[in-house]
């Protein structure tokens, strides 16, 4: 019986815990890698992580005004 040439096995090397530590532009690189490659399993894990990054993001600061003497 022939042996498969190639196992789909790259989501195990991805945890979310690992993908965590990424920037955001290496997950969002990541995430354009796994759509193009159908892996869904690491494509949701960046696209939660992308969404969870954007909701904990800090509101800009309101425009410092300068003062000339």
């Amino acid at each position: 019986m022939p042996q498969p040439l190639a196992t789909r096995g790259r989501i195990t090397k991805w945890t979310k815990e690992k993908l965590d530590t990424l920037s955001k532009i290496e997950l969002t690189q990541l995430l354009a890698n796994a759509e193009r490659l159908k892996e869904p399993e690491v494509a949701a894990f960046c696209r939660e992580l992308l969404s969870e990054r954007r909701k904990k993001k800090p509101a800009a600061p309101a425009a410092a005004t300068s003062r000339r003497a």
